[in-house]
């Protein structure tokens, strides 16, 4: 590779360290001294200078790399893969390839994947978030209407003073201050209707009130089964988020089954013939326990209530959205506990979080309630375990079920 130095000396490098001992800045610098810099090639050469004070040699060394290439297909995070010549530091998961073409093929074909997931996974997203809003909004209105029951008993009240005091009132009145024997016979101003007789604005009272009580009961069932599908549509979010081609397929299908889509075509032709769930993702861990990872809700309930044994460990992240998680073992070791729960971690909601609670119980104490939606479950039993999302463990774990 041609000296990139041409028209800058090591001096001047050598200042720029001094003066921005913050690898990002000094990225930042290197980019505006040495024409063509890229940004991840210019942070990786910072983090080569800021090694130690071997400024020369340290930048030699890194565009030598140049000269004798290893194409390389790394993935930062969980959104982004780029192309390099060599490795760059702080990729969490690198693939190797022998040209640079079959690089440039890998690339785009795994770009493409992206694409089509984010293509495909749009339209879901459009369905879960009309979803959320509408049950967001009905918890709102609900919860109001609960508010507004804590006023049952001023209903009463006034209905059973308006009784007491009826041949004060006179029809055509539109209020009444009457005296409150349950305050000290405090006035109190009661609204009456100009239409109705005494005794029908005191009955009108009572009906309010009665309808206020009953509604307490239907109003909790109501919140309850709005905040479950708000629960489900999270849930599904977060998997849509965390997705392949191949789980989208399983939770369009999922959507479609509960009616919240229409069928695709292809579905409508095979409606009468149950259609096969993807496998969940293999994992095994350090000492070469198999862990399965449900991607979506259908094989999440699959996993656990089909494919798990019953004397197996189950996990799951603690009251938040997330993939169930099996560990194909009877007496697992704890190492193993917890990079399966650095795995229950990294598939949920709380993928970004630190400190992540994680459940974990035999697969026994898992039960699913009747007319539940796929995928939820209640368990007793459970230990947890606090964990942080990492992706290299979840990379290297992917790695060792290749073996």
């Amino acid at each position: 590779m041609q000296n990139p130095f041409a028209k800058t000396s090591f001096n001047d490098i050598t200042q720029l360290i001094k003066d921005y001992p913050n690898v990002d800045v000094l990225a930042g610098a290197l980019q505006k001294t040495i024409q063509g810099l890229g940004k991840d090639t210019a942070k990786a050469l910072a983090q080569a200078l800021h090694k130690d004070t071997h400024v020369e040699e340290n930048f030699k060394a890194f565009f030598e790399q140049f000269n004798s290439p290893k194409p390389t297909l790394s993935h930062i995070g969980n959104n982004k893969i780029n192309f390099t010549a060599f490795p760059y530091p702080d990729t969490d998961k690198n693939e190797f390839y022998p040209t640079l073409s079959d690089l440039l093929d890998a690339y785009f074909a795994t770009r493409a994947q992206r694409d089509r997931v984010r293509e495909q996974g749009a339209v879901l997203i459009q369905v879960v978030k009309k979803q959320l809003k509408k049950n967001r909004t009905k918890l709102k209105r609900l919860k109001k209407d609960l508010k507004e029951t804590e006023n049952a008993d001023e209903y009463r009240v006034k209905g059973e003073i308006l009784t007491t005091y009826l041949n004060k009132i006179q029809r055509g009145m539109t209020t009444i201050e009457l005296p409150n024997y349950y305050e000290n016979n405090a006035p109190i101003k009661i609204k009456l209707s100009n239409q109705q007789s005494p005794s029908e604005n005191a009955q009108k009272y009572f009906k309010r009130y009665q309808k206020l009580k009953s509604a307490v009961k239907y109003l909790n069932e109501q919140i309850h089964l709005t905040q479950q599908e708000i629960d489900y549509f999270e849930s599904i979010q977060s998997q849509i988020e965390l997705a392949k081609p191949e789980d989208l397929v399983d939770i369009r299908y999922e959507l479609e089954q509960g009616h919240y889509l229409k069928d695709h075509e292809q579905h409508k032709k095979k409606k009468n013939k149950r259609r096969k769930i993807n496998k969940p993702e293999k994992f095994v861990s350090s000492d070469g326990t198999e862990i399965l990872v449900g991607k979506n809700n259908l094989q999440n309930e699959r996993l656990t209530m089909h494919t798990a044994d019953k004397r197996e460990t189950w996990l799951h992240t603690k009251n938040i959205p997330g993939s169930h998680v099996i560990i194909r073992s009877f007496d697992p070791s704890q190492e193993t506990i917890d990079e399966a729960a650095a795995l229950a971690a990294y598939f949920s909601k709380a993928q970004q979080s630190t400190k992540v609670p994680v459940d974990y119980t035999r697969v026994k104490n898992v039960r699913k309630p009747n007319g539940t939606k796929p995928g939820y479950v209640i368990y007793d039993s459970q230990q947890t375990v606090l964990v942080d999302p990492d992706e290299k463990l979840v990379n290297q774990l992917s790695e060792n079920a290749k073996k």
